[in-house]
């Protein structure tokens, strides 16, 4: 890092402030959560929310907004851009995640250890990850048939089809309430 830039993350980690900088994940929020957003030099512009159900936030005098679906560095953006626009230049926005609600996932089957799985709080996790939570395959598994159960929709993938793909570079991220099952091999 360049001898300017080391000094300006310095100044603004000694302001408490951090324009574009702050708390990201690749998981995305969802309703349950619970969000801080700050605006530096702002302090009647602080909210602690709750995102309700419908995944909308109003956040100071701005529209609602939808953050389910979004992580927070999207979510951070948008109000940078809107407050940028029409409120404040250049704002030191912050939006963190104080509170993760609580997801699982269904591991059925061939598994050493199935049963609900708590997600990890703070990152997405893939299929080949769900595997690991539940300690791996039982010796009987079928690992061509591995079926990913969403909204009601089976998907089925064998175990070398998904090291392939993610040998390429591709994830079968895992979602709340998403049940995957594993059947025992006849042989």
């Amino acid at each position: 890092m360049k001898k300017k830039s080391k000094i300006i993350l310095l100044l603004y980690i000694l302001l408490g402030i951090a324009p574009i900088f702050g708390q990201d994940s690749n998981r995305v929020l969802s309703s349950g959560d619970i969000i801080s957003i700050k605006v530096a030099e702002e302090v009647e512009m602080t909210q602690r929310i709750t995102i309700p159900n419908d995944g909308l936030v109003t956040f100071w005098l701005l529209d609602p907004i939808v953050v389910t679906n979004r992580t927070v560095a999207e979510v951070r953006n948008t109000l940078y851009t809107i407050l940028d626009k029409d409120y404040i230049i250049k704002p030191a926005i912050s939006v963190e995640v104080e509170v993760y609600s609580k997801k699982f996932i269904n591991l059925v089957g061939s598994f050493v250890i199935p049963g609900r799985k708590e997600l990890p709080s703070e990152q997405r996790i893939d299929i080949i990850d769900a595997f690991a939570i539940a300690s791996g395959f039982s010796p009987r598994a079928n690992l061509k048939k591995i079926i990913l159960r969403r909204n009601g929709q089976p998907t089925i993938y064998s175990k070398k089809e998904l090291e392939a793909l993610y040998k390429n570079g591709k994830r079968i991220f895992v979602e709340a309430d998403d049940t995957i099952e594993v059947e025992e091999s006849i042989f």
